[in-house]
Parts: structure tokens; sequence; C-alpha cells
């Protein structure tokens, strides 16, 4: 897909996956540092004096570290995180991870990407970023599928 523009002029793509799996499981399968890990990348979060998630760092390999700062945390619904290093000497970028319940045992994981900058200088890193989401939400819905036990998942 193409990048898009929202009514402000700001950049952003949208992926999202349809994965099994009722939210709890979701949600400890995407905002949970053994979830997350096992799926996407080595992650580790570091936690304010009330618990909730202040910083998450993704280590992607050597040389390929991002640490991003929270700043939406509502689970088990949503969080957005901010992060100044997702495109290198480029604009920060805000990551907005949504998951939406269906009745049918499954989940939407809604994975958005938007720009802080309003032109269209960046728009292939969105869009090299959007192409490598359909390899990672295969392992998530490998990860979530019936039978499999989600690292720190209740139950």
């Amino acid at each position: 897909m193409p990048v898009r523009v929202d009514s402000s002029g700001r950049r952003f793509v949208r992926v999202e996956v349809q994965v099994p799996g009722l939210i709890d499981g979701v949600w400890s399968a995407i905002a949970t540092a053994q979830g997350i890990s096992t799926w996407f990348a080595q992650t580790s979060f570091e936690l304010g004096p009330d618990g909730i998630p202040r910083r998450i760092t993704f280590n992607f390999g050597p040389g390929s570290i991002d640490a991003v700062t929270v700043t939406a945390w509502n689970p088990p619904r949503s969080f957005a995180v901010q992060s100044s290093d997702f495109i290198p000497g480029g604009p920060s970028v805000t990551t907005k991870w949504t998951i939406l319940e269906s009745c049918n045992g499954t989940c939407t994981v809604r994975v958005k990407h938007r720009l802080t900058a309003d032109s269209d200088a960046w728009n292939a890193h969105l869009e090299r970023a959007e192409s490598g989401w359909p390899a990672f939400f295969q392992n998530l819905k490998s990860l979530l599928a019936p039978n499999e036990r989600i690292p720190g998942a209740p139950g």
C-alpha cells in the first residue's frame, strides 16, 4: 500500500492482521517483553514507579537497537510509542499498536507508523517498514495458533 497522508499533512502507513485468540492473550503477545520477544525482536521494558512502561527497547541485532518512549498505555486495547531512531537521521515516528476484539475468538492487531514530518522525503522508509510486517505477523499468527502458549500470558 502506498503511504497515506492525514488531514494535517503527516505521512503514515497502517498494517493489520487478524489473529486467533482473545484480547488478553493477544495483549500479552504484543505488550509484554516476553511475548513480543518471541515473535518480533528481543525486547525489554523499562517500567515507571507505577508499573507502567516508560521505555521499550527493541534489539534487532548488532547495531540495530531502537529505544522508544511510551506515549500512551491503554491495556488491553492499545499503546503508542515515539522513536527518534526509527529513521536514522530522519524525523521521529509515532507507532500505535491497537487490538480490536472480534466475537469469533479472533482479534485484529493494527500497527500504524506516523511521521512527525509533512514532507514526502521519508516515504520510502515508511514503505520499507510496511513491507516488513507480513513476515512478523506470520510469526505472531503461528504463536497464537491453538495449542500455543504465549510466554507471560494468563492461564
